[in-house]
């Protein structure tokens, strides 16, 4: 009678060590896909956009803004992919710090996908003096 409850506690033993395995295992790759920056953007380049705020979404995992731009006679609009809303709070940035309207110069690495207007976000300045993602010694480079 021993050896069978001693199996069979062996068995549980083993099975719930390979459940949590297994769950480690799928929680590492979503968390690898999920930061994997390099699958969607091409980080060898860099765009520059200038325009005006469309959308400030303030969220986790990651924020997004949506900046038009005037291009000749149309309007395009550009999805600017950026760090999440903790991230950007321990930067001084808070949910109403970009605004309907606001201009913005944008650089960021470009979407893989050719012609998808979409950028990982770099850096970002507006003509009041805000700035996001630069050094001490950029934000004196590029103030005018």
């Amino acid at each position: 009678m021993n050896d069978d409850l001693e199996k069979t506690m062996k068995r549980k033993s083993a099975l719930l060590f390979s459940m949590i395995a297994l769950g480690i295992m799928v929680m590492s790759i979503a968390a690898y896909a999920h930061h994997s920056f390099a699958a969607t953007y091409d980080e060898s380049k860099m765009v520059e956009i200038k325009g005006k705020v469309v959308v400030f979404q303030f969220r986790n995992p990651h924020s997004f803004i949506t900046v038009e731009v005037t291009d000749g006679a149309k309007k395009v609009r550009w999805g600017v992919e950026g760090p999440g809303s903790t991230q950007l709070a321990n930067s001084n940035i808070q949910n109403d710090t970009l605004r309907y309207g606001d201009e913005v110069v944008v650089t960021g690495n470009p979407s893989r996908t050719p012609d998808e207007k979409k950028l990982r976000l770099r850096t970002m300045k507006r003509p009041d003096g805000f700035s996001f993602g630069f050094t001490d010694q950029e934000r004196k480079a590029t103030e005018q």
